[in-house]
């Protein structure tokens, strides 16, 4: 009787020891990180504390967006020929209608008291006319090609073609046609090549093509640079970067914050805890620097993680272990 029991109390004893070390290497284990939603619906991850160091969190801020436009261009030393004959029979068709302009006077002041013949009064009026038709004409071929009319009228006025300042050069680009209302002639634009590419060459839209490409829907654009070393040379390929507006101060995150998701929309994660995540849609705008500007998703002031967040939506994205 006493054996027994005394089997029995040994067997309670290693059962309780069992139970205890059970117990303890539970409560050692680290805890898995939870990925579903949250009582609002809204999908949520919360992580545990090694893998809290795997990512980076930031307070969301501003950030000031330039409004530009990039194209594609090429370096040319020489004015475009097109241009360079029409401005020239501008010059010329306005010198010819000065000249029939005096020659019509002279008739005129005549009269016929001092023999002159009503044709020859005729002639000149004829002659008078044609040249300003022809004036038009080359008034309006110089203005499909870019050229504003105040330098038109300077040149009608000086009787001869401005040429380009020492120094400068020729970027010749094709932009699309839907941009065309952002862009001015001075406005400014920098310049970067493959010869030098950490450097920019500053300079400004000259001219813009008053016609549109209809085969490849684009206009056509000359722009003056600035080239005091004389270290372009032509045919070499040009990227522009224009500003067509001042720029835009908006809410913004790291391009390392956002995740794009399967079904293409573009996601973040915030927090208030820094230790559970809520994942928000968002709505970008220009990017820059490394920036997105967010139009809808975010505020300034909130925690959002800033590098990391594909880990996230790839632990909510991830099956489930058995």
């Amino acid at each position: 009787m006493r054996f027994s029991t005394v089997i029995a109390f040994s067997l309670l004893i290693a059962a309780a020891a069992l139970s205890g070390c059970g117990k303890s290497e539970v409560a050692n284990a680290p805890a898995e990180s939870n990925a579903g939603t949250n009582a609002q619906g809204e999908a949520a991850v919360e992580l545990t504390t090694n893998q809290i160091k795997a990512i980076k969190i930031e307070e969301v801020g501003t950030y000031s967006f330039p409004v530009e436009r990039e194209t594609v261009g090429s370096v040319s030393f020489e004015e475009d020929l097109a241009i360079v004959q029409a401005e020239s029979t501008l010059v010329s068709a306005a010198a010819t209608f000065n000249s029939t302009e005096k020659e019509l006077e002279r008739v005129r002041s005549l009269g016929e008291t001092n023999g002159i013949a009503p044709r020859e009064l005729e002639q000149a009026t004829a002659d008078h006319q044609t040249a300003a038709a022809a004036l038009r004409a080359a008034r309006e071929a110089v203005r499909v090609l870019g050229k504003p009319d105040a330098e038109i009228d300077q040149m009608v006025a000086d009787g001869k073609i401005e040429s380009a300042s020492a120094g400068k050069r020729w970027v010749t680009a094709n932009v699309i046609e839907s941009d065309v209302p952002l862009f001015q002639v001075g406005q400014a634009l920098e310049v970067r090549v493959m010869a030098y590419p950490d450097r920019f060459f500053g300079g400004k839209i000259s001219r813009i093509y008053a016609v549109v490409d209809p085969n490849i829907h684009r206009t056509a654009m000359r722009c003056e640079v600035d080239d005091s070393k004389d270290e372009l040379r032509p045919g070499m390929l040009a990227n522009l970067v224009i500003r067509v507006r001042e720029p835009v101060d908006a809410t913004a995150i790291p391009t390392t914050g956002v995740v794009r998701e399967d079904d293409g929309t573009m996601t973040a994660w915030v927090t208030t805890d820094r230790h559970r995540f809520v994942q928000r849609k968002l709505k970008l705008g220009l990017q820059k620097d490394g920036r997105y500007q967010v139009l809808d998703g975010l505020r300034p002031g909130e925690m959002a993680v800033t590098e990391g967040a594909v880990f996230l939506s790839n632990l909510l994205n991830a099956p489930p272990s058995d």
